[in-house]
């Protein structure tokens, strides 16, 4: 698209018709036979009538809508009758995504989606020529990059004057992709991604209720019922596991200049950038099925970001859905910076936890290491819970009627919302105690001791690390 006079770009002519497709296509086929029939009723005129004013309204809505980026920030300008001007730091931009919705890729455009260090969408630019997509947020990152080495820069005692931008300057029509320089880490592949959906404990309930319903039906001679009954159950499963397949569809990981690339989707693709040092913890999950292939999945803890584990559902936030745990603990071990979860000692909880959690008492663990604390849980599906030391905001001890009765307190151990969440379920109160004293001055010593990515070193890196025997210590 051409630059306006002030500066200014307008998204693509063709995002009303992106928008109002499927709209589109129900006026369509509704009205298709009065109109070859030459019989424009009243149903039919009334139809026009509407795609008529929907047209108008979407060419209003692209002709206001305006973008423009400088070197301090990126503006969003929306509305018809209530004006809308967003404004976004440049130095805040966390996170620069490009989604292409299926309508939009057969126009081959997208959506560039711009996240700031709250976590959310702070701006969207929807839609754009998937050229222009890229070379806006290429725009962006070099950008951020440089607004942020010249405020380094100005902390230093130096000048920042290097990095100035002229605002309003040009944001290419055409640029290489961001990608070209990625190198591919991971992909899934179809055949494992169609077993991983499918392994599912829904799977096994939906299985066992068929069952039933089979010899309920066939032992009462009311096979019309089984099929009144199966037939809407077994599409809808279908409809439940291609949904799976078809959002991980295509996942591939690979290491870019600006972090690690997410890229999946069959009919909507989407393209997300995650940048390493937002990372708070990451959560490996095992489902039960999935043990036996020796199978896990990856989620991370992004800073802002909320996010299901729950193994059947795409998150934003889902590094891997499925791989050998091998490639899940290398891939962990790449996020996290260098250390590995898997060698972290783990502690069991106490024989008498058992009264509480009968089932899932002899997989509750615990531990911790100089870099990292690590705790498990979970029966049928488990997980290993990861988060650095110093990404810990706090840690409660916190104990219910039945906790007190029996001497037990659980640890919990707060970082950033998301999927992660470092419990120690039911350790004794003198165990309970002395972990929390030990991550509390753990995470303290981290904070200090390693530098921040975005603002440099934290405190002095002369502090000396806590004893960790500490949360070694036996409870009675």
């Amino acid at each position: 698209m051409k630059e306006l006079a002030d500066g200014f770009r307008r998204v693509s002519p063709l995002t009303p018709l992106v928008r109002g497709f499927v709209v589109l296509v129900a006026v369509v086929v509704a009205s298709w036979r009065e109109t070859l029939g030459g019989d424009l009723t009243f149903v039919a005129a009334g139809m026009a009538a509407v795609l008529l004013i929907g047209f108008v309204i979407g060419a209003a809505s692209w002709w206001m809508t305006k973008y423009r980026i400088d070197a301090a920030e990126l503006r969003v300008d929306t509305g018809i009758i209530n004006r809308q001007s967003r404004r976004v730091r440049i130095d805040r931009i966390q996170g620069v995504d490009i989604v292409q919705p299926f309508v939009a890729r057969l126009f081959r455009l997208a959506e560039v989606r711009v996240d700031t260090a709250g976590g959310d969408n702070e701006a969207k630019l929807a839609f754009l020529p998937l050229a222009e997509a890229e070379g806006v947020r290429r725009t962006l990152l070099q950008r951020r990059d440089a607004a942020r080495a010249a405020g380094a820069g100005d902390d230093a005692g130096g000048s920042a004057g290097s990095a100035e931008m002229e605002p309003g300057a040009a944001v290419p029509d055409a640029a290489p992709p961001i990608e070209a320089a990625q190198q591919v880490l991971h992909r899934v592949p179809l055949g494992r991604l169609v077993a991983s959906a499918v392994l599912t404990g829904e799977t096994v309930a939906i299985a066992i209720g068929l069952v039933v319903c089979l010899a309920v039906g066939f032992g009462f001679a009311v096979p019309w019922a089984v099929v009144g009954i199966v037939g809407p159950v077994v599409g809808g499963y279908a409809l439940v596991v291609f949904n799976r397949v078809s959002s991980n569809y295509g996942f591939t990981v690979s290491a870019t200049e600006s972090g690690l690339q997410v890229r999946r989707g069959l009919f909507d693709l989407n393209v997300q950038t995650l940048a390493l040092h937002r990372v708070q913890g990451v959560v490996i999950s095992e489902p039960w099925l999935w043990r036996r292939f020796g199978w896990a999945r990856l989620d991370v803890s992004v800073a802002g970001a909320r996010s299901s584990i729950d193994s059947s559902e795409s998150s934003p936030t889902t590094l891997h859905p499925v791989a050998p745990r091998a490639e899940i603990q290398w891939l962990a071990r790449t996020v996290l910076g260098g250390p590995d979860p898997a060698l972290v000692p783990l502690r069991p909880a106490p024989t008498i936890a058992r009264w509480l959690a009968p089932l899932q008492a002899r997989w509750l663990a615990v531990g911790a290491d100089a870099a990292l604390v690590v705790s498990r849980h979970g029966l049928l599906t488990r997980r290993h819970h990861v988060a650095p030391h110093r990404r810990v905001q706090s840690v409660r001890i916190t104990q219910n009627p039945l906790q007190r009765l029996l001497e037990l307190a659980t640890v919990h151990v707060d970082s950033p919302p998301g999927p992660v969440s470092v419990r120690a379920l039911h350790r004794s109160e003198t165990d309970a105690r002395s972990f929390a004293d030990y991550e509390v001055a753990t995470s303290r010593w981290a904070r200090v001791a390693v530098p921040d990515e975005e603002g440099g070193p934290l405190g002095s890196d002369h502090a000396e690390q806590p004893d960790a025997g500490l949360h070694h210590r036996p409870g009675p």
